[in-house]
């Protein structure tokens, strides 16, 4: 029988010591054997070694890969942190560190998809207009791999905002008038097949490189006494006050967050579509506003539902650019006989870095402005 992530804490403290330091949160939500094995730790990571054979072989760990995983077929991942901006901030025995502000802002996201369910935290593409925050949160909890993207699809090929078109460059030239639909559709969900299991490996990889602690684990812990010295009041205070009897209670999912860490989040990064659509195809502006704002709810929703941090999502967003842009041009070479010079250029054309995202101006390219839906 499986021991609770609760019980092999329990065990840990009353084995070492009654409370852990503050900094040494990592991410453990996971059940396992307990004989031997203390939660994991700042050493544990990158995991490697006994620690990846047991959460394998001993734990309900989800899809822990290290970075020399055959899978990631040559990927780089500790370089491609690096060049995006180093691994995330962790739970610091100081009240001013950047990891406070981001579980901050996962708490006041929480307290008003309870309180005030209506109100419209970001800026919504067409697609999400009508959802309040429960729905925001449960229409990305166990969905079936590229069912959002399918949405957008869908409105594209209704032409809800207009003719689109292949890029003659891409798929090729036998394309120049209207699109046979049936031909589109298939196109477009092999690309979202291929973009999701493409970015699998190398984002699951980052995670158990990083393995930063989902927010419910701060959370409990500080709830619970075990972590203190450093939280700044506040958070303390709101982890006290909470009326839950598990972890997963802070959340809006009844299991709470996936058993794999938090940093970066798979969601943003397999549902990041607005980069290969912008390559394949000749968007407009408004296409590809709509575009960039259904990858920024699918992402973002995540935190709404409490599993993730504002910056998990940015960094699987930017993750899945980096990866989905390096393979792209081969992809399609493969696919459709393109030129792949001219996919790498376009790729570079229409990369965004979402650290630059801005909420109140999410698509500064629009003309004429936009009516975005934002409170």
């Amino acid at each position: 029988t499986l021991a609770s992530m609760d019980e092999v804490v329990d065990m840990y403290m009353d084995d070492t010591r009654k409370l852990m330091k503050t900094w040494e949160v990592r991410f453990n939500k996971f059940s396992g054997d307990p004989d031997g094995f203390k939660p994991l730790m700042p050493h544990s990571y990158p995991i490697h070694g006994d620690v990846y054979d047991v959460l394998v072989d001993m734990t309900d760990a989800v899809d822990a890969i290290m970075v020399d995983d055959e899978r990631l077929e040559g990927c780089n991942v500790p370089r491609l942190i690096d060049k995006l901006g180093g691994l995330p901030s962790y739970p610091e025995e100081d009240e001013d560190a950047e990891f406070w502000d981001q579980l901050r802002h996962v708490i006041d996201v929480q307290e008003m998809r309870k309180k005030e369910p209506k109100k419209i935290l970001f800026p919504r593409s067409e697609l999400w207009a009508e959802k309040d925050l429960h729905e925001c949160a449960m229409a990305v909890h166990n969905e079936e791999p590229g069912s959002i993207q399918a949405e957008l699809l869908e409105a594209l090929i209704d032409e809800r905002w207009g003719y689109v078109k292949f890029d003659e460059e891409i798929v090729g030239n036998n394309c120049d008038q209207r699109i046979p639909w049936d031909y589109f559709e298939e196109a477009m969900e092999d690309t979202t097949t291929w973009a999701h299991y493409t970015v699998m490996p190398p984002t699951f990889a980052a995670k158990w490189w990083a393995g930063r602690a989902r927010p419910e684990e701060v959370i409990w812990a500080i709830k619970k006494g075990r972590i203190s010295r450093g939280v700044p009041e506040d958070i303390k205070q709101y982890a006290k006050s909470l009326d839950i009897d598990t972890p997963h209670g802070f959340t809006a999912y009844e299991e709470g967050s996936p058993k794999h860490p938090s940093w970066p989040a798979m969601h943003a990064a397999a549902g990041s579509c607005s980069l290969w659509m912008a390559v394949m195809l000749d968007l407009d502006d408004e296409q590809l506003c709509q575009a960039r704002l259904t990858d920024y709810a699918i992402a973002y929703s995540r935190t709404i539902a409490g599993v993730h941090y504002p910056d998990d999502n940015i960094m699987g967003l930017n993750f899945a650019q980096e990866i989905i842009g390096r393979e792209l041009p081969k992809y399609f070479q493969k696919k459709y006989g393109a030129d792949p010079g001219y996919v790498h250029w376009k790729v570079n054309k229409f990369k965004f870095d979402w650290n630059d995202f801005d909420p109140e101006n999410p698509c500064p390219f629009l003309k004429g402005g936009h009516d975005f839906c934002y409170d």
